[in-house]
């Protein structure tokens, strides 16, 4: 069993169900975990992240991902997104929203919604994730407000949450990610994106049980991204964690159950 734990999906030619289904055929991937796509275009995502251009949509089509899910339950699990800037009690009843309609977690977006990862809503948002027993998977980048490092304070103070950190960190190689993971039960990290030295140190460091495999489509293609995995120097019964044990796992699912 192969599942990619990060998708981005819309209703875009370049980024749409149909391309991904090719990809996951071609890839063998038996099945995806979709988060919501086309708030930011990729092909030109330089231009967001030294700020020369704004999201275009900043508000999540998690409708659409939850369509997919119900309709296809064999192929697709589901993270929404939240815009953390709107009113926090709207935020929190969205999140349980979509989770008690069948999502399996929740993804921010500090990049599209510049906002801290300390702050009261993203703190409140940590806390419910606990409560509801889903993964709070998110990026980070250079500012301090959603660094790596507040990563790290927020799941010190919310132990009883589980955290992905996406794309193994900021940068090539955010040794402070895989210190984290490494040190802390509740920090995973998600493979998309990172070079293979990343991901072959973050398993010798943290273990296979704490590394989670994913694509980052359409900017990576699924097949590329699972080589990385597949050259590591573990057997494929370690391999089979960081390809869909352990996010199956943090998702509390189980194969054949959407």
């Amino acid at each position: 069993m192969i599942i990619d734990g990060h998708a981005h999906i819309a209703e875009m030619p370049y980024i749409s169900v149909d391309k991904l289904r090719k990809t996951m055929k071609e890839a063998n991937i038996d099945r995806t975990v979709l988060f919501p796509g086309g708030m930011v275009d990729v092909r030109k995502m330089t231009n967001y992240v030294i700020g020369k251009d704004k999201p275009e949509k900043p508000e999540a089509n998690n409708d659409y991902v939850l369509s997919l899910v119900k309709e296809y339950p064999e192929l697709y699990y589901g993270f929404c997104n939240v815009n953390v800037n709107n009113k926090s009690e709207k935020v929190l009843e969205q999140l349980e929203y979509y989770i008690k309609q069948g999502l399996h977690g929740l993804k921010m977006a500090p990049m599209v919604h510049q906002f801290s990862l300390l702050g009261k809503t993203s703190k409140a948002l940590a806390d419910l994730c606990g409560q509801l027993d889903i993964p709070f998977y998110t990026h980070t980048i250079f500012p301090a407000s959603a660094s790596t490092s507040a990563v790290g304070k927020l799941a010190s103070e919310f132990k009883d949450t589980t955290f992905i950190i996406g794309h193994m960190g900021f940068g090539p190689m955010d040794i402070e990610a895989i210190e984290l993971s490494s040190s802390m039960e509740n920090v995973y990290l998600e493979t998309s994106s990172a070079n293979y030295l990343a991901i072959e140190t973050a398993v010798e460091k943290c273990g296979h049980e704490k590394v989670i495999y994913g694509s980052e489509f359409p900017l990576s293609d699924p097949y590329v991204e699972k080589v990385k995995i597949e050259r590591l120097p573990i057997s494929d019964d370690k391999k089979d964690y960081i390809f869909s044990k352990n996010i199956l796992r943090l998702m509390k699912s189980e194969v054949g159950v959407g």
